[in-house]
């Protein structure tokens, strides 16, 4: 099944990132639209998007039949089945699941977040001590990271894949919101930056 476009926001997002990236890395170019999720109300929770999404989010990807896929992690498992991004055993598989899954639940809601308050707006309406939680928890998997990568060059092993791409996508902007960034997952950052067919989060041309 093919895909034939992606939905995305107007401001840079990690998660729709992500599937630029694997679209990048496997030759794919298809049309993006762009949806305003600062608007009131925003584009993503309007009747015509909601159509195609209930949970009103991007990324969303269109595919050839009419259907549409959801969530960020999903879409890139589905792009890189049967390529060398995914691993090919039940087990690797899992671990590259093992590693989304981590950055769903133990990353993203504070690297990400904290990034779209400091960024785009809601900082200043949160309590020292809300900030402080939100830090710790996304230092701690940050710091979850540094040690994996102590021992290995990828998050499944010895080949670069989506477990990498769905961390990259907020890890290589962290330490602008205040992360520290360890040797090993600096060395892992260049690491991803030198695979053929990177491309690079496109810069947030609202804020010029």
């Amino acid at each position: 099944m093919r895909p034939v476009r992606l939905y995305e926001s107007s401001i840079p997002s990690g998660n729709a990132y992500k599937v630029s990236l694997i679209l990048a890395h496997l030759g794919i170019e298809i049309p993006v639209t762009e949806l305003d999720i600062l608007a009131t109300p925003p584009e993503t929770r309007r009747p015509e998007f909601l159509a195609r999404n209930r949970n009103g989010r991007i990324p969303l990807l269109e595919l050839e039949d009419g259907s549409y896929l959801p969530e960020s992690n999903a879409i890139l498992y589905f792009l890189a089945s049967g390529t060398p991004y995914l691993p090919d055993d039940a087990l690797g598989r899992a671990r590259a699941l093992q590693w989304m899954f981590f950055e769903q639940y133990s990353h993203e809601p504070y690297v990400a977040v904290l990034k779209y308050w400091t960024l785009w707006g809601g900082l200043d309406r949160k309590r020292p001590d809300e900030i402080a939680v939100w830090k710790q928890r996304g230092q701690a998997a940050i710091d979850v990271m540094e040690d994996h990568l102590a021992g290995q060059p990828w998050f499944t092993g010895a080949r670069y894949g989506i477990a990498d791409i769905a961390l990259y996508a907020y890890t290589h902007t962290a330490d602008a919101i205040g992360f520290a960034i360890g040797p090993a997952v600096g060395a892992w950052l260049d690491r991803v930056r030198a695979q053929p067919g990177h491309v690079a989060l496109r810069p947030d041309l609202t804020r010029r």
